[in-house]
């Protein structure tokens, strides 16, 4: 086992256990968050809600995988390293696939509106920023198959960057979702 490598992981560890248990915690907040808005998923109007749950979902994972990964032992950096890439590639994949979905989805609602074109932008924006954490993370890959010094520092970053993403995609999600019409009709009821 490389001594120096060793030594600088576990320097790091206190830190990724904090992480991956703040992962753990946020996901368990997404499932209790989505099941108390469960009719929500069935409602075309907000069918992009289920992209962004999605997305919450799968981030929060590669936080709690990237906070895990960093706190096993590894034999050498390189273990570490292709273990981060597998992740990251995944990650990728999973990405594009719900940013495919979602922007379906949103220049087919945009069709219907005059003026999308800052909805374009803004959905480009968003692929751009949801993106951000996965390209970091497969530039920690490349540090630490360099044996860069800073390699566990920009996986530090990484790290908090998808712990950030998640949480604003689940507010946005949240927050999209509390915008949704109920799905009882309340016009027979009593002042309703």
């Amino acid at each position: 086992m490389d001594g120096t490598f060793a030594q600088a992981l576990a320097e790091w560890s206190g830190f990724y256990t904090l992480m991956g248990s703040a992962a753990a915690t946020l996901l368990g907040l997404l499932f209790v968050a989505v099941s108390m808005r469960l009719n929500i998923f069935h409602q075309s109007e907000v069918a992009d809600v289920r992209d962004f749950a999605a997305f919450t979902f799968g981030t929060f994972l590669v936080a709690i995988a990237v906070a895990g990964l960093a706190i096993a032992p590894h034999a050498h950096r390189f273990t570490l390293a292709l273990s981060l890439l597998s992740v990251g590639i995944v990650a990728l994949f999973a990405i594009a696939w719900i940013a495919r979905v979602w922007i379906r989805l949103n220049l087919s609602a945009a069709g219907s509106r005059s003026g999308s074109a800052p909805d374009e932008w803004r959905g480009s924006a968003y692929l751009l920023a949801m993106s951000g954490p996965y390209a970091g993370l497969i530039a920690a890959v490349a540090l630490l198959w360099r044996s860069h010094p800073g390699a566990l520092g920009w996986l530090a970053v990484v790290e908090g960057w998808l712990l950030i993403t998640g949480t604003v995609a689940a507010w946005v999600m949240l927050s999209h979702a509390g915008g949704a019409p109920a799905s009882a009709d309340t016009s027979d009821t009593p002042g309703g």
